[in-house]
């Protein structure tokens, strides 16, 4: 297990105009935003893909740190769960137990991955968060993603979490709802369409998400959205292009470019119903000059202002 990160990075003043990210972390309470960090990829490696996304959360703190403020921000950093046995279940069972802390608390989690593993654990979350206390409540889930993890297999992976949710939903009699947006065809086997079918997952392809076909796609994230009342966000760095996020575990050779992701994401975030946000498979260990860790801080900087 690692040390807790330090919150530091330039400090150009301490009045309100100067202030960056790390000037106001832990500092402001009661926090409306919570970090926390999930350091894994034992579900990368189970699923067989480019180790390294262990490190991510500490590199995406380290660019979110120098960030500046433009309006006042209360957020606090809740630590950070490791994956350091090879016990990935009891990892995401962890990580599950802090989110529904952090929500009782009134707080809107933050999760910084690590694999995509996370994903399982943020969703379970959120659900037995949502089960305990609004009951009737309905939870959607979107995913920005190459990929639509619904493989199937023995054992829990970075490739499995969405069809976990779905078998967590069925087991408790509850809807499963789930659209993914950014779906490779060279990406995803027949029998993962066909999943997504069975399941009646809604997707959009990344070859559908180009400017001229961009209002389709926000009409059905609307609609997606209209029809649930708290929603799970997540982005797998390889949604986009690996010219602009090559530290991943699966580089896209297409992917969508941000302009894509903050005309979509705003339309999501304009709802105010996103309860928990996480970001996926940021790799350190493949990274160019920080630009994906940087894109992962971007991303996020988005959600908070």
């Amino acid at each position: 297990m690692a040390a807790p990160f330090i919150w530091q990075g330039r400090t150009d003043g301490d009045t309100e105009e100067h202030l960056r990210i790390h000037q106001v972390m832990n500092k402001n309470t009661p926090a409306q935003f919570a970090l926390i960090g999930f350091a894994s990829d034992e579900g990368v490696k189970r699923n067989k893909g480019r180790l390294g996304a262990k490190a991510g959360p500490d590199a995406i703190r380290q660019q979110l740190a120098g960030l500046p403020l433009h309006q006042p921000l209360a957020i606090r950093d809740a630590g950070t769960i490791y994956c350091d046995d090879g016990q990935l279940e009891s990892a995401q069972r962890r990580l599950s137990d802090e989110l529904i802390t952090i929500l009782s608390s009134k707080q809107t989690p933050i999760v910084l991955g690590g694999g995509h593993e996370v994903a399982f654990a943020s969703f379970q979350g959120l659900f037995d968060f949502v089960k305990q206390t609004q009951p009737t409540k309905t939870i959607g889930i979107i995913n920005f993603d190459a990929h639509f993890d619904l493989r199937s297999a023995p054992i829990a992976t970075s490739g499995t979490p969405f069809l976990q949710a779905a078998q967590l939903c069925e087991q408790h009699n509850r809807p499963f709802h789930y659209l993914c947006l950014g779906i490779a065809d060279h990406g995803n086997t027949k029998v993962l369409f066909d999943t997504a079918d069975k399941l009646g997952c809604q997707y959009i392809r990344d070859k559908a998400l180009t400017a001229s076909q961009l209002p389709k796609a926000i009409e059905q994230v609307q609609q997606f959205i209209n029809h649930v009342d708290y929603l799970y966000v997540t982005v797998d760095l390889d949604v986009f292009s690996a010219a602009i996020a090559p530290g991943v575990s699966a580089p896209a050779a297409r992917g969508i470019n941000t302009e894509t992701f903050e005309q979509l994401f705003s339309v999501i975030k304009t709802s105010k119903k996103i309860a928990v946000f996480d970001i996926a498979e940021c790799n350190p260990e493949f990274d160019i000059d920080n630009h994906t860790s940087k894109l992962a801080a971007y991303l996020i900087y988005q959600f908070l202002f």
